[in-house]
């Protein structure tokens, strides 16, 4: 049972790490055992293997555990619109997902919003009224639809001058008496066109997630994080509920410190908070501060190896590189 405790949480003996891994070792594979710790000519005896021959050194570490669920594939909040020319619209890139099956985000290239071609929607130009252009009178025939002159007639057999009316039609508006020019808002084209940035439909997948900080850095990380989630039972430690009082009784509660447990401590915070904010995620763990002890072994022959225990005296897991 994982406990919250201000007592001082007890770490397994040396010893206790150390016979455990030789009964997983030899279980594993007797004749490397008996390769690296057997004596040429004498039968092996797994009893004559000793924390105390082989353990060259030791060094007392730490763990940070929690668990999140993420859910992958959330659809963003929020749709925007945007309006354009009509010439404009074909050098978009829309999308379309109607009748289609929802999008796995893991392998989609693109925006999470993308242009949504259902949507899109002609608008009638208001500063036009639709027609595409604007009426005014004309300049050159104010408006009349003809253009005003005057002709000079020679008249009878005294050719007297007299000055006569001529009009015709004004060609600049065909005889309209208003001149037509294009509408600057809709180009001309009567309408302008708008449409919707839509959120692409994701699957939605909702996933555990362990999180894991270890002061001794560790190769084994990404092993011991997928053990924690699937077997936090067979593991004691301490738990908190957040990180403040954490830190105030880490040192107490292992019972030794150093600048590397700070420093993890202190980054495990620093995902909380950001686990703690994101949307998608949510905490589904207390926190849980796991003693570490990391031995520096060697063998007969002279082969460097290295084990790891995780938990407490009670419930403690093993990890080693031999």
């Amino acid at each position: 049972m994982i406990y919250i405790t201000d007592v001082r949480i007890k770490t397994p003996n040396l010893d206790e790490i150390f016979e455990k891994w030789k009964q997983r070792s030899i279980r594993k594979d007797k004749k490397k055992m008996e390769k690296q710790f057997g004596t040429k000519g004498a039968v092996f005896s797994l009893d004559a293997v000793s924390a105390a021959e082989y353990v060259k050194d030791t060094q007392k570490e730490a763990a940070i555990y929690f668990a999140i669920k993420k859910t992958v594939g959330a659809v963003p909040k929020g749709t925007e619109e945007k309006t354009i020319l009509a010439p404009k619209v074909t050098r978009e890139t829309f999308y379309s997902f109607k009748g289609k099956s929802k999008v796995n985000k893991d392998i989609w290239k693109g925006y999470d919003k993308v242009p949504t071609f259902e949507t899109i929607q002609s608008v009638s130009c208001k500063n036009c009224s639709g027609k595409g252009y604007i009426e005014s009178k004309c300049k050159t025939c104010k408006g009349t639809g003809k253009i005003e002159e005057k002709l000079s007639v020679i008249i009878g057999e005294d050719q007297k001058k007299e000055v006569k009316p001529f009009s015709y039609p004004c060609g600049v508006c065909y005889g309209t008496g208003t001149s037509k020019e294009q509408c600057r808002d809709c180009g001309g084209h009567k309408n302008t066109y708008k449409y919707q940035i839509l959120p692409v439909p994701f699957k939605t997948v909702v996933t555990g997630i362990p999180v894991l900080h270890s002061s001794a850095q560790t190769k084994y990380e990404k092993e011991i994080e997928r053990d924690l989630h699937q077997m936090i039972e067979d593991v004691e430690g301490i738990r908190f509920n957040d990180f403040k009082n954490l830190e105030s009784k880490a040192e107490p509660s292992l019972g030794y410190w150093n600048k590397n447990i700070k420093k993890t401590i202190s980054a495990a915070g620093s995902d909380y908070k950001t686990y703690s904010k994101d949307k998608e995620a949510q905490i589904t763990t207390q926190i849980y501060l796991f003693p570490m002890i990391q031995m520096f072994c060697e063998t007969k022959k002279g082969a460097k190896f290295e084990i790891y225990s995780l938990g407490s005296a009670n419930k403690f897991m093993i990890y080693s590189n031999f």
